[in-house]
């Protein structure tokens, strides 16, 4: 991802994504720098973007930028990386859900390696277009590289079936206990857990650390 030079002094370049963030090339008005930012996707390096506009405005040294955009804590829920064993890579996403951020959701799970497991709530609070809107995220999992999807609630079961290769779970324990089996059938997997605040998803994520606890004696 690269600002238009003709329009901005201020662009990234060089953008390696992986599990654990990211890292790019700044160019500013100041000079140029490496970056490391903690933060997963490309929507995270843009809003990183604008920050460091404002940092360079308020005349921040570069080197204090860059400290400081590398020790951004990482927030429970929001793609927070969480290894379960060895090879196993779970994103806990689960703080809340829009459009926009199941969107850059499924690009992030896309670039994840191994077998690519979207688990999904309801998008809460959308009013007449809700059906819609999650039919839309159905469809644009169907295009991505995501292997699988798995859903709960009442409105994401379009998004499973509108992508293609979804199953729809009215039960947490049952959901739960296929995630269990992708993990055993897969040598790699990365799942992302996305949906509203009011899904409570979030116990998804907290049983299957529970039931993987043990195993992070071995990472």
């Amino acid at each position: 991802m690269v600002l238009n030079k003709k329009k901005t002094q201020i662009f990234a370049n060089n953008i390696i994504l992986n599990n654990q963030g990211s890292t790019f090339r700044l160019h500013s008005p100041l000079g140029n720098i490496n970056i490391n930012l903690p933060l997963l996707g490309l929507h995270n390096i843009s809003n990183a973007l604008a920050a460091i506009s404002i940092a360079i405005a308020l005349q921040i040294p570069l080197k204090c930028i860059q400290i400081g955009l590398s020790k951004i804590p990482k927030m429970s829920g929001r793609l927070e990386v969480i290894k379960l064993k060895k090879h196993v890579t779970i994103i806990n996403d689960t703080y809340n859900a829009n459009v926009a951020s199941m969107i850059a959701a499924i690009k992030v799970l896309e670039k994840m390696p191994g077998h690519t497991i979207f688990v999904s709530g309801d998008i809460a609070e959308m009013g007449e277009m809700s059906m819609l809107y999650h039919k839309i995220i159905g469809n644009i999992i169907r295009i991505s590289r995501i292997n699988s999807v798995m859903s709960i609630g009442v409105l994401s079961k379009k998004i499973s079936k509108h992508s293609g290769k979804g199953n729809h779970f009215t039960s947490f324990n049952v959901l739960i206990n296929n995630l269990m089996k992708k993990i055993s059938k897969y040598k790699k997997v990365t799942i992302l857990v996305k949906g509203s605040r009011s899904e409570k998803l979030e116990k998804i994520v907290e049983k299957l650390i529970q039931e993987y606890k043990n195993d992070f004696s071995n990472l």
